[in-house]
Parts: C-alpha cells; structure tokens; sequence
C-alpha cells in the first residue's frame, strides 16, 4: 500500500509545526524519518493515522483519502514514543483490545511473542511491565494483524540487543513482502539496517532526502592524519573542500573517491591514525 500526503499543515495554537507540500511513500520501501528533537515527527505519525484531525491538506492511503475512509487504518500498524497502554490490565487484554479496535485476530500471537520473549508475561498486568517489556508488548501489537503499512516511532527505544536484532530482521523481511515502512530512529545504525530512504524533517516540512541504496551516495568522512597539509592538498586535486575539526580533517564525498585519495595520501607517506565514516544524516539522528 502507498501513502500521499499533499499540502499537510498543523498547528499546535499559535506555532506551526508542519507544512508539508508533498511526499510520498511507495509499497515495499522502507523509510527513514529523522530530525531534530521536537521538528514534529510524532506529530507527522499521529496525523497518518487520524489521531489528529484537525490538520488541513490531504493524507491518501491506496488514493483513498483517510479522513473519510477510516476502515482502511486497519491495514495499518503504528508504535508512538508516547503509546498509552492500559496498564492495570494484562497484556493479553491489550493485546485483544488492540485487535478488536481494528477488527483484527489473535491468529499470530503467540508464534511473535514467543519470538519476543513475553509469552510469559502476556497474563501479567502490564504495571508490573520493565520499560524494555511494555516496548515488546507495543511491537506485538503492532505486528499482531500483518499490517501492509508500519510506522514506528522511536521502537528501538528500550528494548535489548537481541529483540533489535530480531526486530531489524523482521522488518527488512516484511518490506521484501511488499509492506511500507516508516521509522524514526535516534540510532543511526538501525535506520541503515533497515531503511531504503532517508528523509530530514526540518522547518515542518521534508527537505533533504539521502538514497541509501545509491552506490554514489556521499559520506563525511572525518580523519586524524599525520600530515594535514599533505592531506588537504591532496583533497584539493579532487576539488574537495575540507575543514579542521580540531586536530582532524573533515570532508564529504563518495566511497569510490575516498579509496583513491586515500591511496594518493599512503604513497605520499601520510598515516592514517583514526578514520570516521558517517552518512550525511547522521546530525540529525543524534
């Protein structure tokens, strides 16, 4: 299933937070949404799913406008930053609440949350849940129905080292079945893990777009040299700008390029004592 959204704008009172012109997201893609603290990310999330209404513009699943196809929200699972369970009961009343609001079943529960490792605790009330629990119990609800669309807002967020590693591997299957996914992430390696597509919110609307899949996607690459004037000279054959960074070099460009520079650099005798690669949406994830 694809999703359109043309012209969104929402206002918390006086302040807009979003004005969105238009962005789409297409069926067995996955998609990275990262900004800064407080851009409006959750509150992009909330408007998909008609948790806010009182946005003006136009949000099409399928073509179908949601506002007025509210049936159509049951092909779609959601986990937000801010889910509100319902904590004096179990998980297995949350989980068949959660079904029933979207005319769902039970049929895959147990085979997830034994992958999740909360079978256990599904008859338990969800008070007695830790942080990383109540997590595992809102990804279950999620993927209880095989949604074709999943937002997820933050999901990593408190769970361990092997649930994300489940997690990740999960997702990267649903998208080659064909589901759309959106994730926002403060964790940069999990939205390399799983994205195909990686979209900045800024200024409430989506700016800059990063290809992940593009062989000739460009990196920053920050390095600590033994010769930074050899190193920047170098750079300047490839017209590549750089800056200091401390006692470091910083500058952007592709993988194929950085090979051979690097290459220039060693016959030149310049060592190479630490070498950071990061993509270039990394300042906004962290």
């Amino acid at each position: 299933m694809k999703i359109e959204v043309k012209k969104l704008d929402f206002s918390y009172g006086s302040r807009q937070v979003l004005r969105i012109s238009h962005i789409g997201f297409e069926k067995g893609k996955a998609y990275g949404i990262v900004g800064k603290n407080g851009v409006g990310k959750t509150t992009f999330f909330k408007c998909l799913v008609n948790i806010i209404t009182n946005y003006r513009g136009n949000i099409l699943i399928n073509n179908l406008e949601v506002r007025n196809n509210l049936g159509i929200l049951g092909n779609v699972g959601i986990v937000l930053d801010d889910m509100n369970l319902y904590s004096n009961r179990t998980g297995m009343f949350n989980l068949r609440y959660f079904a029933g609001l979207r005319g769902g079943t039970l049929d895959r529960i147990h085979e997830l949350a034994t992958e999740l490792d909360i079978a256990n605790a599904l008859n338990e009330k969800v008070s007695t849940y830790s942080l990383g629990m109540t997590k595992k119990l809102q990804l279950l609800i999620s993927l209880m129905n095989d949604a074709e669309i999943l937002i997820f807002d933050e999901p990593f967020r408190g769970l361990d080292a092997k649930t994300v590693e489940w997690f990740r591997n999960y997702l990267i299957e649903l998208k080659e079945k064909g589901h759309t996914i959106l994730i926002s992430s403060h964790v940069q390696d999990d939205l390399e893990a799983i994205s195909d597509y990686v979209y900045v919110l800024e200024n409430g609307d989506f700016g800059q777009e990063f290809d992940l899949k593009d062989q000739m996607q460009e990196f920053i690459y920050t390095l600590e040299v033994s010769d930074r004037a050899k190193v920047k000279n170098i750079l300047g054959t490839f017209n590549i700008t750089s800056k200091d960074v401390g006692n470091m070099v910083q500058f952007t460009t592709s993988v194929d390029i950085y090979r051979d520079l690097f290459k220039q650099s060693v016959l030149a005798d310049v060592e190479f004592l630490q070498v950071k690669k990061e993509v270039q949406f990394a300042k906004y994830v962290k």
